[in-house]
């Protein structure tokens, strides 16, 4: 499903137009993922997440990461600048994961083309996911889990 990401009125109204939804924002399925390079091998791993993105599921999912790390291999996790990417509180576990062989670098601002899991969306929502408009989240959700699954995608 495309989504509108602006509107426009006409000035002097005051009210702006609003696009009906079927589901509000209950139609929304949101992933946090990591896109892994081990030698020559690439590796899509993704979470499904409850509500929006925020700094308390970021950390859960660095977490996850974490405890798989190897201490004497470095893995290295390039995030953006999104807020809830630099948290206090993901600042404070860093020292933590560093000592587990897990390191938090970033991205410089304003290069989401650096930003190569970017790509992977973009190949999932445009080219593996049909462009429509879904009767129902589970018919969108089993769409997803189809373009995840030619995606090779592991779920953590």
């Amino acid at each position: 499903m495309l989504s509108i990401g602006a509107t426009w009125f006409k000035r002097g109204s005051g009210k702006q137009f609003e696009i009906p939804t079927r589901w509000g924002s209950s139609g929304r399925i949101n992933l946090i993922g990591t896109y892994s390079f081990h030698g020559t091998e690439e590796q899509l791993e993704v979470r499904e997440l409850s509500g929006s993105c925020n700094g308390e599921q970021v950390i859960a999912y660095l977490e996850t990461l974490a405890l798989q790390t190897v201490p004497d291999q470095m893995t290295v996790v390039v995030l953006d600048n999104a807020p809830f990417h630099k948290g206090a509180k993901l600042r404070e576990k860093a020292a933590e994961w560093e000592k587990k062989g897990l390191y938090l670098r970033y991205l410089p601002p304003y290069a989401p083309m650096l930003n190569l899991i970017e790509e992977v969306w973009r190949k999932l929502k445009g080219i593996l996911m049909p462009r429509r408009c879904y009767n129902s989240v589970n018919e969108l959700r089993e769409a997803l889990l189809t373009g995840l699954k030619v995606l090779e995608t592991r779920f953590i």
